[in-house]
């Protein structure tokens, strides 16, 4: 008898969209973006760095569906959002953010100084 193992693992392409925002509530602010699309493997980390010096890490996983063959249609996304010192500033993974391939969310930090940083990610089959 012939068996075959096949090793597969699901890939994503995240869409990304990253905003930095400096001086709101001062009448004025200054905004940097960064737009990307990353093709990763799944449980694959990647990071983005802002000009501003903030930086983002992300990965996707796909959460297993009883209903679906291969891997799902649904994702959760992990990771952080980083402050230019290096300190983690927001997690991702508490709450879980989940989403449905194609559709997208946002994420938002703004700190006591009046910066933000405005994630908008859009899973996408690979």
């Amino acid at each position: 008898m012939l068996t075959f193992a096949f090793n597969s693992e699901a890939k994503l392409a995240l869409h990304l969209g990253i905003i930095y925002k400096k001086g709101i509530g001062k009448g004025f602010f200054l905004s940097n973006e960064k737009h990307s699309i990353e093709h990763v493997d799944e449980k694959e980390m990647i990071s983005l760095t802002m000009k501003g010096g903030y930086r983002v890490e992300l990965m996707g996983l796909f959460i297993p569906s009883t209903s679906e063959y291969g891997p799902s249609g649904f994702v959760r996304i992990k990771g952080n959002i980083i402050n230019p010192k290096g300190k983690i500033v927001k997690t991702l993974n508490e709450p879980p953010l989940d989403i449905y391939l194609g559709n997208e969310k946002k994420v938002v930090y703004q700190d006591m100084t009046g910066e933000e940083v405005e994630i908008r990610i859009s899973p996408h089959p690979f």
